[in-house]
């Protein structure tokens, strides 16, 4: 064997060592998540800033390290292939084909990939600086190609210019999901981060204070009964209303009758009443919170498409979506949710249907109500009687107390699926 050869033989190793290493660096590169690149800069690793760089532009990446890796691969079949044919004759290249397949599936594809699964981010801070420049050296290239592929694909009947998301909300529930399973998370904080992720789902109209149970102030009202109000109530800020609970004229503040000198003799409603803030019934929680928090209130008032009033919505109540109930020294404490066994429970008449079929594990369903008082109504077609029953598919709902025209208390006992399938009784 001539040095010649022999410098033919040491090129092909060093091909196919080439070749293991942008397999292994494909590899642990793409199995890196940008979440993980961003948890390995914040954790000071070296060399870990330059993979997140690299991560940016996956598609990039992933085509200089192909380009790269086929120039290596079609160069040792090359040279394979002349070494053969040097030491075997004619017979070498059957030889070579064979050799060299086996060797570049060993060395250059079936080992490296696997070494890099074990431990992808310590090869891909190892691999980072070289990757770089190859993806600097093969950047003209691979933009060529990726122009090419692109219309290929439209020609396909493709969409070229599709971004895949970073990460989608589902995937977001099930990392909380698992987490919450492993033990890292605890009841409430996964209940809290469920809660942060519907809160932008919701309307006004989803958790605002009804009409019915507004406490608003007469504009015609006098100093004293002002104060009774308050101390009846215990409400930093009402709302103020002319003639009818639909003029709402403005919004009165507790902390005005502290602060201001007030005669009761010549005291007016009007004098103190600061300006209301409305929105609509459809306005998206989180776009309330930022308008409530950025014009520094603490209220506004629900309209509907007429222009009357649906009810308040305050920002302890949209803090309250995400942390759950809060309870100050002034609230009195009224389960709304009571579990007396099993299969049945005592909810209040306005329990959103949301929260019952999340409780209780029921698809209750109603595009015309919201709460389960409303859901009964619907079901008689009527306002129901105290301690009618109302049998549903699921379900069976007692009426336990009502009032003003307006469904209290509800008792539901849960149904056995053997129930479920029995016919109602007409």
């Amino acid at each position: 064997m001539n040095p010649v050869q022999i410098l033919q033989i040491v090129i092909l190793i060093l091909l196919l060592f080439c070749s293991a290493f942008f397999s292994m660096s494909e590899t642990a590169l793409m199995s890196i998540s940008k979440i993980d690149a961003r948890h390995m800069v914040s954790q000071n690793v070296k060399g870990a800033e330059l993979v997140s760089k690299l991560l940016e532009d996956p598609s990039k990446l992933l085509g200089a390290i192909l380009v790269g890796n086929n120039l290596v691969n079609v160069a040792s079949a090359s040279l394979s292939t002349v070494v053969a044919t040097n030491l075997f004759g004619s017979a070498g290249v059957g030889i070579a084909t064979g050799t060299v397949t086996v060797l570049v599936l060993i060395f250059g594809e079936i080992t490296p990939k696997s070494l890099s699964t074990q431990n992808p981010q310590k090869i891909a801070v190892f691999v980072a600086r070289p990757i770089s420049i190859v993806v600097v050296l093969f950047g003209g290239v691979v933009k060529i190609l990726m122009v090419v592929s692109n219309i290929l694909i439209k020609v396909l009947g493709g969409n070229s210019n599709t971004v895949k998301d970073f990460m989608t909300a589902e995937q977001l529930r099930t990392i909380v999901t698992v987490s919450h399973e492993e033990g890292v998370l605890e009841d409430e904080e996964k209940e809290m981060i469920y809660n942060v992720f519907d809160f932008g789902d919701l309307y006004a109209k989803d958790i605002m204070i009804p009409r019915t149970d507004m406490v608003a102030i007469d504009i015609e009202s006098t100093y004293n009964e002002v104060i009774n109000l308050y101390k009846e109530y215990q409400f930093s800020r009402m709302p103020v209303f002319e003639e009818t609970h639909d003029n709402i004229v403005g919004m009165i503040y507790m902390k005005d009758f502290l602060i201001k000198s007030i005669k009761a003799e010549s005291f007016k409603v009007k004098d103190i009443a600061r300006e209301a803030y409305f929105v609509h019934e459809f306005k998206q929680l989180d776009e309330l919170f930022k308008e409530l928090r950025s014009k520094k209130l603490g209220l506004a008032l629900v309209v509907d498409e007429y222009g009357g009033t649906s009810g308040l919505v305050t920002l302890e109540d949209l803090i309250e979506e995400i942390v759950g109930d809060i309870d100050d020294e002034y609230d009195i404490s009224e389960e709304n949710f009571s579990k007396i066994s099993d299969t049945e429970f005592l909810v209040d008449g306005t329990y959103r249907i949301s929260d019952v079929n999340e409780e209780l594990g029921i698809p209750i369903q109603s595009n015309e109500f919201d709460s389960i008082g409303g859901f009964i109504i619907g079901l008689l077609d009527r306002f129901p009687n105290d301690g009618e029953i109302v049998e549903w598919d699921s379900a069976t709902f007692i009426v336990e107390e009502t009032c003003n025209n307006r469904i209290n208390k509800v008792r539901i006992i849960l149904k056995s699926p053997e129930e479920e399938l029995l016919p109602e009784a007409t």
